[in-house]
C-alpha cells in the first residue's frame, strides 16, 4: 500500500465505485512490469513474456519508435529497445499501454474517447517536454504521470454513470475545474481514484503521488510539469496558453519562444501517440 494514503485504500475504492469493480491488467503486462522492474531478470526473460502478447508487443514497438520519444537510430527489436531506452523506460511506456487497455471498451457519450487519448497524449508529451527543457532526470515520469492523469474519468463514466456524468457535463458546459465539481458533489476527487488504481495496478508509488497531487500548486509529491498541463483542456485555445505559459515561466527559466515551439511540436506528436495506442 502506497505510503500516503491516510486511510484503507479498498475501503475508498469500495466507497468510490460501488460494485463497479475496477478493470485489470492482462497477466503478460503485469509479468513484463514485474521482470522490468527485477534487477535479476535477463532482457531475454522480458522479452520472452513480452512476445507472448503480440499486441504488447506491437504497440510497444511503435511507441518507442513514435516521435514522442524520438529516439537516436530506430529501434529494432524488443531486446534492442531494452538497451536503447533502459528498463525504466519502457517500463513507463508498457505501464502507460497497460492502464490504457483496460479503459472500458464501452463508456457513455459523455465522454468521447478518442478525444479523451489525444487530451492524455497532449498532456504526456507537453509534461515532457518541460521536464527536458528543466528537470531531465524527471521527464519519463512526468510523461507517464501526464498522460495517466485522468485514467480514472472512464471509470468513473462507465461506473457511475447516473450520478457521474452529470457532474462531467456541468464542469465542460460552466468551465470549472473538474476536481473542484467532484470535491463539493462527492468529496473525493478524480485524482484521489487515479491513486488508488495505481496502488491496486501495483504501479510505483511515486506515479500514484504524482497523480493524486496533479492539482495541488505547492505538492514536492509530484514533479511541476505534472501541475502545468493538469488543467488542460479538450480544446486548448489561446486563452488556456497564455495561463499556461506564465505558470511556467514563473517557476522556470523558460521564454516565450521556448514555450512556442513546445506547443506546437506537442500538437503533432500527441496525434501520433494516439494514433499509435489507440
Amino acid at each position: 500500500m502506497f505510503s500516503f494514503f491516510k486511510s484503507d485504500p479498498k475501503e475508498r475504492l469500495k466507497k468510490i465505485l460501488g460494485n463497479y469493480e475496477l478493470p485489470r491488467f492482462r497477466k503478460t503486462v503485469f509479468e513484463t512490469l514485474r521482470r522490468l522492474r527485477d534487477p535479476d531478470s535477463q532482457p531475454h526473460q522480458i522479452t520472452e513474456v513480452m512476445s507472448l502478447d503480440p499486441d504488447l508487443t506491437s504497440k510497444v514497438m511503435r511507441t518507442v519508435n513514435s516521435s514522442a520519444y524520438a529516439p537516436r537510430c530506430k529501434i529494432e527489436s524488443l531486446d534492442h529497445g531494452i538497451m536503447m531506452l533502459g528498463r525504466a523506460n519502457l517500463e513507463r511506456i508498457v505501464m502507460m499501454l497497460g492502464a490504457q487497455s483496460v479503459v472500458p471498451s464501452k463508456v457513455p457519450r459523455t465522454l468521447d474517447v478518442r478525444a479523451f487519448w489525444k487530451t492524455s497524449a497532449k498532456r504526456a508529451v507537453l509534461a515532457k517536454g518541460i521536464a527536458d527543457l528543466v528537470i531531465p532526470a524527471q521527464a519519463s515520469l512526468s510523461f507517464t504521470a501526464g498522460f495517466l492523469q485522468d485514467i480514472s474519468i472512464p471509470l468513473l463514466v462507465a461506473g457511475r454513470e447516473q450520478d457521474y456524468c452529470p457532474v462531467y457535463e456541468e464542469a465542460a458546459k460552466s468551465k470549472r475545474d473538474l476536481h473542484v465539481l467532484e470535491q463539493e458533489t462527492f468529496g473525493w476527487d478524480h485524482a484521489e481514484l487515479g491513486a488508488i488504481a495505481c496502488n491496486e495496478w501495483d504501479l510505483p508509488e511515486e506515479l500514484g503521488a504524482s497523480i493524486k497531487d496533479q492539482h495541488v500548486c505547492e505538492s514536492k509529491a509530484r514533479p511541476d510539469p505534472v501541475y502545468f498541463v493538469s488543467s488542460l483542456p479538450e480544446t486548448n485555445g489561446e486563452e488556456w496558453n497564455v495561463k499556461f505559459f506564465e505558470m511556467v515561466k514563473s517557476r522556470f527559466r523558460i521564454n516565450d519562444e521556448q514555450l512556442k515551439s513546445l506547443t506546437t511540436q506537442c500538437n503533432a506528436k500527441a496525434d501520433e501517440l494516439t494514433r499509435l495506442i489507440s
